[in-house]
């Protein structure tokens, strides 16, 4: 029933500084900016092979949005939420969540239009479900992070993720095994060459939107670029997963947990 994960958003204060910091990360610019005047947002969008990443943030006119309440708690800003692609608009409408929004994102000539659910998984961050009523533009992948490999969420009960994202939502569950040195209860979930990786930690409170990690096809040349733009990366070492080699990221202004990935196989 889902096709992809859509977009991943994450929230800045700071638009354009938030901008230098990820074409250093991505060695790319996005692909295109938008702005939605009705809900109150402009954001920049980067294109990989399997999703989108969205830095989004308030228009100066709309200071009492939605998004305007992510910020009353990360003031700093930070991951705000995801969003999944369906294509077949019956079944949008037979399994959103809430009653859909139609949001029109303006772009320079053009313009995007697509219906939107929010599904309502947790207080902390937004899982919303989309139908585009014509196909996305193709993407035009320029960086060497070239697509998602997987995001991170963390919840308290696993049983209830399952019951949302496989039999609700259609999604395949790939793995469900308990390893206690890795947090507990591992979940994966795949859709559209992505993962949602789900740790059940048992920890009280609402699910979490904890972190991302990135495809690489050649992980030490990847992480000299980013040391040569003073970015915070670690020395590579080998993943828990056979074959891989993973080395991890840290942004200052934005706190993201940020893996990179490399598939030796």
């Amino acid at each position: 029933m889902i096709n992809s994960l859509d977009r991943i958003s994450v929230a800045t204060s700071d638009l354009e500084r938030s901008k230098k910091t990820f074409n250093d990360f991505f060695d790319s610019s996005p692909a295109f900016e938008v702005e939605e005047k009705n809900l109150g947002y402009k954001s920049l969008i980067y294109n990989f092979e399997n999703t989108r990443l969205e830095l989004i943030s308030n228009l100066e006119s709309k200071e009492n949005s939605e998004l305007s309440n992510f910020f009353i708690d990360n003031p700093n800003g930070g991951l705000y939420g995801f969003s999944l692609q369906c294509e077949n608009k019956e079944v949008f409408d037979k399994i959103k969540e809430s009653p859909s929004i139609e949001v029109v994102e303006k772009t320079e000539g053009n313009k995007i239009t697509f219906q939107t659910s929010d599904l309502k998984q947790s207080k902390k961050f937004k899982l919303s479900l989309n139908h585009y009523g014509s196909p996305l533009s193709s993407k035009n992948i320029n960086s060497d992070l070239f697509a998602l490999d997987h995001l991170v969420v963390t919840t308290n009960s696993g049983d209830n993720l399952v019951n949302l994202y496989k039999e609700k939502l259609g999604i395949r569950l790939a793995l469900d095994q308990t390893v206690e040195e890795w947090g507990g209860r591992m979940l994966f979930f795949r859709t559209g060459h992505a993962t949602i990786e789900v740790i059940d930690n048992k920890v009280p409170g609402e699910d979490n939107f904890w972190g991302l990690a990135w495809k690489t096809k050649n992980i030490e040349k990847t992480c000299k670029r980013l040391a040569e733009k003073n970015l915070n990366v670690s020395e590579v070492r080998k993943g828990r997963k056979k074959d891989t080699l993973v080395a991890t990221v840290k942004f200052d202004e934005i706190k993201i947990p940020t893996l990179l990935v490399e598939h030796l196989d």
